[in-house]
């Protein structure tokens, strides 16, 4: 019955496409968007990516002074960078460029410092549920999303930028788009190099980090199209880097440990996306994306004794497809009916590996009104998913008994009652598959795992106002998650050998305030951002443990950050502070697992040269990264980089 259901709720996808498909829409340009474009929910917060500053290397760079929001870093510019919304964890944060995901089944971690601070026009959190015309259907599914919208180059231009400094930092980067008629061009490149040493203090020992060296290389080619009542876009991405990892410093007898750990990574995407408006009552969308990733690490034990041998390799690739129709059945009313197929394969040449196969479907039913000042929108999820893998011993193919699949609903609620004040609420219940590392990894994985759920509760209340110089905005956002059928690892036998095993309720509650205020007259221009961030993450798995009712790891309090920015011709200026409060690497939040807070501040001065009669721009920017020299550490055993120095020259023509 539950294969029926999903054949026939599949099936209904594509049943109109050809009646629909012989009319066309000679109206508007695709260029226009019409506000049943416009997402019901506003994204918790957006920014603009200032291309010529010398501040946001990757994307992470970004995130991190996002409300509410932790970035774990590794340190070092090729140091692992994954983010945390609401006490989550990563695995539930889907991170998507232009409306197709970037997905990672083998660990279910995307590594924010891969993607370039160049790869997008604009950055947008979505806290609660995106809810917009002619998503894809996993856009539905993360329990919280980023999302990177590159945008139609408006204008010749070609932009060649150099950034270095501090740890032996190299980052040239070049862009050229080109508008061609209807169609539009745009190319990226961008190399950076770092030795990653940096000195850092251990108790009363000053040592220098030493193998978080990073090289790596990327290109990404865009080609956007528009026709009579459509668009559409195809990308190119790829991506190479080697690098190294230092390892936790921990104190041993022998003195402190040398890590020699080394992976090499090349990817390589294509995907692309066509959107339609057949009439003003139907449109659809299609996308697609090929992705092929490969990893090769290594322990190097002829470097490092201590290390344990490993020489592995993999290769993942995924293959997906998504179909959404919109049908707007009044101007303020429309549904949406959208399937997502995906096939993940993963091989590695490490010993007893099975090789895993995985077929998913999500398919999503939503549907959005407006009534007067309240937008409504609904949504019923559906993600399944099939895995097979190879037996070693018996050299053939199995098919796994189990069809994971969940039903995701949600439901959100917007109002704007005054000119100065818009709310919103927003319930939902949100899933996130095992990886193959929890399901098949080599002495690890346990191949009947259930989904990890989320149930998320959330409101924003939004004030605003100001003259005609002056303007500001209040955002204070309670919320409420509870993760379910946590999935954790469990020694077993050796250090080696673990068990995968569902335990685990996570309540969090949480509140998040932010403020702004903007003052902009004649030559002058000045922006203040205050935010607070409150998240109790407690432990309630085992009621009477230890550990019940304790914080979670990683996860502080109390964090905030204070950004300003002021502008006078072609001069500016900001400074930045990050606050962190105390932390525990563990659930048992005893002294020996905790992590001191934390504050660090930056400053960036800039200037914009301009030739007379000549549309040709150099931007000039230097920044002080942690200007107080801030000795601290966000992961536990991975102390961060001190004072640092970066510029960087942007040349426009």
């Amino acid at each position: 019955m539950r294969y029926g259901l999903s054949a026939l709720f599949f099936a209904l996808l594509t049943l109109s496409l050809p009646a629909w498909a012989q009319q066309t829409d000679t109206l508007a340009p695709a260029s226009v968007r019409s506000e049943r474009d416009v997402p019901i929910l506003k994204p918790s917060e957006a920014h603009r990516i200032g291309h010529e500053s010398a501040a946001a290397q990757n994307m992470a760079d970004v995130l991190r002074r996002f409300t509410g929001v932790q970035v774990k870093d590794y340190g070092g510019a090729g140091g692992l960078k994954t983010v945390n919304v609401r006490s989550l964890g990563s695995e539930h944060m889907g991170v998507f460029i232009d409306g197709i995901q970037i997905d990672n089944t083998q660990n279910m971690q995307v590594d924010l410092g891969r993607i370039s601070s160049m790869e997008a026009d604009q950055l947008s959190l979505y806290e609660g549920q995106l809810s917009k015309r002619l998503q894809t259907a996993k856009e539905y599914t993360s329990g919280a999303s980023v999302h990177l919208d590159t945008s139609v180059p408006e204008q010749d231009e070609l932009r060649i930028k150099l950034r270095g400094g501090s740890m032996g930092t190299i980052n040239p980067s070049l862009v050229w788009q080109k508008r061609m008629g209807r169609m539009a061009f745009n190319t990226s490149l961008e190399y950076l190099g770092s030795n990653g040493r940096y000195p850092y203090k251990y108790f009363d020992t000053t040592l220098v980090r030493e193998n978080g060296d990073i090289r790596s290389l990327r290109l990404d080619t865009r080609l956007y199209g528009r026709m009579q009542g459509g668009d559409w876009r195809v990308l190119v991405h790829a991506y190479g880097s080697e690098r190294g990892f230092p390892g936790p410093v921990i104190r041993r007898a022998l003195g402190f440990p040398f890590s020699a750990e080394r992976q090499a990574d090349q990817d390589l995407s294509l995907q692309g996306a066509w959107k339609q408006e057949w009439t003003r009552f139907y449109a659809t969308a299609l996308r697609f994306k090929y992705a092929n990733s490969y990893t090769h690490y290594a322990t190097h034990p002829e470097k490092n004794p201590m290390a344990v041998p490993y020489d592995l390799h993999y290769r993942q690739q995924s293959v997906y497809a998504s179909v959404a129709q919109s049908f707007t059945i009044t101007p303020a009313w429309s549904v949406d009916l959208t399937g997502d197929y995906q096939l993940n394969m993963l091989d590695s040449d490490a010993g007893a590996f099975v090789g895993p196969r995985r077929n998913m479907l999500t398919l999503a039913l939503a549907t959005r009104m407006i009534l007067n000042r309240i937008k409504i929108a609904a949504h019923l999820a559906y993600q399944g998913a099939c895995d097979s893998f190879s037996n070693p011993q018996a050299g053939a193919w199995a098919v796994e008994d189990a069809w994971r699949d969940k039903w995701m609903p949600s439901l959100s609620l917007a109002w704007d009652p005054l000119p100065w004040l818009e709310a919103d609420v927003f319930s939902k219940l949100s899933y996130r598959m095992p990886s193959f590392n929890d399901l098949y990894y080599t002495l690890i994985g346990n191949s009947r795992l259930n989904p990890e759920s989320a149930m998320q509760l959330g409101a924003d209340l939004r004030f605003h106002g100001g003259l005609q110089v002056l303007k500001w905005e209040m955002r204070l956002s309670p919320y409420y998650n509870r993760v379910s059928d946590k999935i954790v690892a469990i020694p077993a036998a050796s250090q080696f050998r673990w068990t995968m095993l569902n335990i685990g309720i996570v309540d969090v509650t949480g509140l998040e305030w932010k403020g702004e205020v903007l003052y902009d007259k004649r030559e002058w221009k000045m922006e203040g951002s205050l935010r607070y961030s409150l998240q109790h993450a407690l432990d309630h798995s085992v009621p009477g443990s230890q550990t019940y009712g304790n914080q979670i790891p990683y996860i502080p309090l109390h964090s905030g950050s204070l950004d300003l920015s002021a502008g006078w011709r072609d001069w500016s200026v900001v400074w930045d502070t990050l606050v962190t409060g105390g932390r525990w690497s563990r659930t048992a939040n005893t002294a020996d697992y905790y992590i001191a807070p934390w504050t660090t501040s930056d400053v960036e001065l800039a200037r914009c040269f301009r030739l007379r009669n000549s549309d040709i721009h150099l931007n000039a920017a230097l920044r002080c990264s942690n200007i107080f020299n801030a000795q601290y550490q966000i992961v536990q055993g991975y102390p961060m980089p001190g004072r640092t120095l970066i510029g960087s020259l942007t040349l426009l023509l």
